[in-house]
């Protein structure tokens, strides 16, 4: 009964709203804007419009360096519609919440690009400016949840597009916690890797992010375990490896390992736990895995490539070596370090 009322009174605001209006509407937004007035004259009265036409409830601001138009925000998120239903988040908590926690998944903070164009016009309005340490209440009307770049509300209302659909966007609500912001996404990995390295001094001594190799910067090798035979191999040999892959935060995303995904919650039945085929090449970009060749990202070729015979070892690399800006799945956000921990074992027995 208090929804179909409140219902009503939208009903009724947006037909006063519309009695008001002084000319008749044409452009495709004309119904979804009427909707949105009287949902914030019932829900929100006091509120006004900021910039393109977004609404800030809540406004904590940072101490730290200011979100710029041209950059990675590093940003904890919840996004809900107007009636509260969540759609999207950042925290463990909320996953626990919603009864969707996976010991899997990656939690935390995730980076968003800032150059117009790279995510919706009204979220971008409210991060940039923001500094590090700032939270946001911020309520997006659907015609700037878009990807489109105008200058006014009035062009987001009626784009220039014929294939404009507003059923693409809805009515948003972002809490937003501005964690980190860089200009430099490389410098930044190299930096949380070297934090990685000082925060695991007994396995990589004074590695610091100056020790990548010369001609891959940001690629990092640590002997683990000396090869038995220091040869190289040569482009047709069939090598096995153990491996397991992890992000900086320690969370495991694969590894070949029983015992291992076990620990970490990943075990499946249906995976066979056994050392994995390699089939080395002329140059590490050749090098692909199993019987059927699947090709590996760079990064883990590159640690292969370092290694030897049953030699053990474990590369660090940043995104551009791994899944980049995408990320892959629930356990590997975008712009991830990553590091894989591989020991080259006998082949083994059928």
């Amino acid at each position: 009964m208090k929804k179909i009322f409140i219902s009503t009174l939208y009903v009724i605001a947006a037909l006063s709203l519309a009695g008001c209006a002084k000319h008749s509407s044409v452009g495709p937004n004309d119904g979804n804007k009427r909707f949105f007035d009287a949902w914030m004259q019932v829900n929100h009265p006091d509120a006004r419009p900021y910039g393109l036409g977004i609404y800030i409830l809540e406004d904590k601001p940072g101490t730290g360096k200011e979100v710029g138009d041209a950059g990675y925000v590093y940003l904890d998120y919840r996004m809900t519609d107007l009636d509260g239903n969540i759609s999207a988040y950042t925290d463990k908590q909320t996953a626990k919440q919603l009864g969707d926690y996976d010991t899997t998944s990656y939690y935390g903070p995730k980076f968003l690009t800032t150059p117009e164009g790279s995510n919706p016009a009204g979220l971008l309005e409210a991060i940039v400016g923001m500094k590090i340490g700032g939270y946001r209440k911020v309520i997006i009307p659907s015609w700037l949840m878009n990807y489109s770049v105008y200058k006014t509300e009035e062009e987001y209302l009626a784009p220039d597009s014929d294939d404009y659909n507003a059923s693409n966007y809805s009515n948003s609500i972002y809490e937003l916690t501005v964690e980190d912001y860089t200009e430099n996404m490389g410098e930044w990995q190299e930096n949380q890797i070297g934090k990685y390295f000082s925060a695991n001094t007994d396995i990589f001594g004074a590695m610091t992010p100056a020790d990548s190799l010369p001609d891959h910067r940001g690629f990092y090798y640590k002997q683990l375990e000396a090869p038995t035979d220091t040869t190289s191999f040569k482009a047709d040999t069939t090598l096995y490896i153990n491996y397991t892959g992890r992000l900086l935060n320690g969370l495991v995303f694969d590894t070949s390992i029983e015992r291992v995904a076990k620990d970490n919650g990943l075990y499946s039945a249906s995976k066979s736990y056994k050392p994995v085929q390699i089939n080395w090449g002329e140059k590490y970009e050749d090098i692909t895995m199993g019987s059927s060749s699947s090709s590996i990202i760079s990064g883990f070729a590159l640690t292969l490539w370092q290694m030897r015979s049953m030699e053990k070892g474990i590369g660090v690399f940043v995104s551009d070596y791994g899944y980049q800006s995408s990320g892959s799945g629930s356990s590997i956000p975008g712009f991830a370090p990553l590091i894989f921990e591989i020991e080259l074992v006998a082949k083994p027995e059928d």
